[in-house]
């Protein structure tokens, strides 16, 4: 019958994880301390950049005047600015860029300014239909070769 007095090599595991255990925590609290201090803040300057979507013909490279919200397959979505962008952002370079679902990029633009969106639609592809699915196109600010600002992200659905 054990009498309360182990030897001190018996004590020295629990001794060697119990330190092992607040070492690792005290390192999770550094962590996440660092993650709340340099977690990245939402943007000031817009909120809400509305897109348009219209059907984009490849035969003809023109896309349909009428915006469209539902595609089916066989149609090629083209994204569009809605109004017309003044201030500041007017003169970004922008990239306009469309995904598949699985992340490949279909297609990609870099525009001098942001308006030519507006009369110059980004279709998701410029040489055939494309399957149904889900893709995204993503509207951003680039500074030199890289993404600065996104200000637009949208989902289209083409159907079966």
């Amino acid at each position: 019958m054990p009498d309360g007095s182990e030897p001190a090599e018996a004590r020295l595991p629990v001794r060697v994880v119990t330190i092992l255990g607040l070492f690792s925590v005290a390192v999770l609290l550094v962590a996440g301390a660092a993650l709340v201090v340099t977690w990245p803040t939402a943007p000031h300057r817009s909120s809400y950049l509305p897109i348009r979507l219209h059907a984009y013909d490849p035969a003809t490279a023109r896309v349909e005047v009428a915006p469209q919200v539902t595609f089916r397959q066989g149609q090629i979505p083209a994204a569009a600015i809605a109004e017309p962008v003044t201030g500041s952002l007017m003169s970004e370079r922008v990239r306009a860029t469309w995904y598949d679902k699985v992340g490949y990029q279909t297609n990609s633009v870099d525009l001098a300014e942001i308006n030519t969106l507006r009369t110059s639609p980004v279709p998701l592809s410029t040489t055939s239909a494309v399957p149904a699915g889900t893709y995204q196109f993503v509207l951003a600010t680039i500074r030199g070769d890289r993404v600065e600002e996104v200000l637009a992200w949208v989902h289209v659905e083409i159907e079966r």
